[in-house]
């Protein structure tokens, strides 16, 4: 026979927290089944029949991991807090708009282009070091553990082995599986105002995601977690010996609850390739590997006003690259705002309209970094224009090419390509990849007895 015993807990912040307490309780003698509820802000416990564990048993147990326990008490849910909500999606915004501006948030299909990648390894850096990585750090200290006591003899060389192999798995599995993200991505592709759909739902999530890191929704609203019961059994498996548990652990480490790895996880989902996709997980893991590979450092380090902060400034990245989601998904339904046409641009534009034959020749490639170029061109209307675009080897979602505007869907092959359109209309049309990533200007100009 059993009884159950509910306390409440404060110091939670994500549902890491909730597998990091439910494990650690689990151990101590005379519990059979614990429950935690980082929404709820509650512990709940069955005992044996003559167990007994205090508050005080609870904190000297986790206090180190910054929980505190008390009686339990109904949790008071806390309201929105709409000035600093504001407040926190302006400097968001603001943010945005400078990296924009100078294309700190181009994330390409190469290695060679793309500064958007070191947000994306700062983001890894602090997650290592955050409070969602307290899960993780009890995994590597229980697998080092486990190997120290089955292997005495060992030197030191060795003992670090376990490190080794968890993050080399971590760092190959993450971007491994990141491929595969990108790949779900690109079968998700369809008609441009399906995909644009697509694009707003991943951004929604990463607002969400991001909102909720920087805590700006009450607890309990708006989760996104996966299933609770993975990351136990992932946990389950430190227990084995074999050599490649290590490795196996790191790269499914992939899938333990974090709000940081979700929020870049969802990032390559939408780029639809499986290069760029690998290429973003791949430098989120390396972010995370120097924290992890001390893991005594890092378990110190998660704690205190000046990972707060920190942790802060990685939430609004966050933000900051679910609004990049947003303006690519508007791009893709055609709503945008004018793109700025420097006097450069404009004099390459001119320059490079050619009339033969009554038709207007254009031509543009696609860079191997990872951007149209040039970026703008210039036509004129009623006239009809043969657009000659070269395709580099690999190009990613810079394989279709879209245009609402001007009623241009086309695929891209590698080599040469002809697309042939007329435009009727004089403005400014946006052009872009199919996950309106990338994008370009087409000027149409009035005809005047050109």
């Amino acid at each position: 026979m059993s009884k159950q015993v509910r306390y409440s807990v404060r110091g939670t912040t994500c549902s890491s927290c909730e597998v990091l307490l439910e494990r650690e309780i689990k151990k101590i003698e005379g519990v059979l089944q614990v429950s935690a509820s980082h929404a709820d802000g509650f512990v709940e416990m069955h005992l044996s029949k003559s167990a007994e564990i205090s508050v005080e048993d609870l904190d000297a147990l986790l206090g180190e991991h910054d929980y505190r326990f008390s009686a339990w008490e109904p949790h008071v849910h806390e309201p929105w807090n709409l000035k600093r909500i504001a407040a926190v999606l302006l400097i968001a915004v603001s943010v945005w708009y400078v990296l924009e501006q100078f294309g700190f948030l181009d994330i390409t299909p190469t290695f060679g282009g793309g500064t958007g990648l070191w947000a994306i390894f700062v983001i890894g850096v602090v997650a290592s070091l955050s409070s969602c990585t307290a899960v993780l750090a009890g995994l590597i200290l229980a697998l080092s553990a486990n190997h120290a006591k089955r292997h005495t003899s060992e030197g030191t060389h060795d003992r670090l082995k376990p490190h080794i192999m968890f993050n080399l798995g971590r760092v190959l599995g993450f971007a491994g599986l990141g491929a595969v993200v990108g790949m779900l991505g690109s079968i998700l592709v369809l008609s441009p105002s399906l995909n644009a759909i697509f694009v707003l739902l991943v951004a929604a999530m990463m607002l969400m995601i991001g909102a909720n890191l920087l805590g700006l929704i009450p607890k309990g609203k708006f989760q996104v977690k996966p299933p609770k019961a993975l990351a136990h059994k992932i946990h389950s498996l430190q227990e084995s010996d074999h050599p490649a548990v290590p490795f196996v652990l790191g790269a499914l480490s992939f899938f333990l609850p974090c709000g940081f790895t979700q929020s870049v996880q969802l990032y390559a989902l939408s780029t639809g390739s499986p290069a760029m996709a690998a290429a973003i997980m791949l430098v989120f893991a390396l972010g995370t590997v120097p924290a992890l590979f001390g893991i005594g450092a890092a378990t110190s380090l998660s704690k205190g006003k000046t990972l707060k902060r920190v942790t802060q400034g990685a939430g609004i990245l966050v933000l900051v690259l679910g609004f990049a989601q947003v303006a690519n998904g508007m791009t893709l339904l055609g709503v945008t705002l004018p793109e700025e046409v420097t006097a450069e641009q404009l004099a390459i534009a001119q320059e490079s309209l050619i009339l033969v034959d009554g038709k207007q020749l254009i031509q543009m490639e696609v860079a191997s970094a990872g951007f149209y170029q040039p970026e703008v061109l210039q036509v004129v209307a009623g006239i009809p224009v043969e657009w000659e675009i070269y395709g580099p080897e690999f190009m990613g979602c810079f394989d279709t090419l879209i245009s609402r505007g001007l009623g241009i869907q086309t695929r891209l092959k590698t080599g040469e390509n002809v697309v042939r359109f007329t435009p009727e209309e004089p403005g400014k049309y946006i052009f872009s990849c199919s996950m309106g990533m990338s994008r370009g200007t087409m000027i149409v100009l009035p005809n005047e007895g050109v």
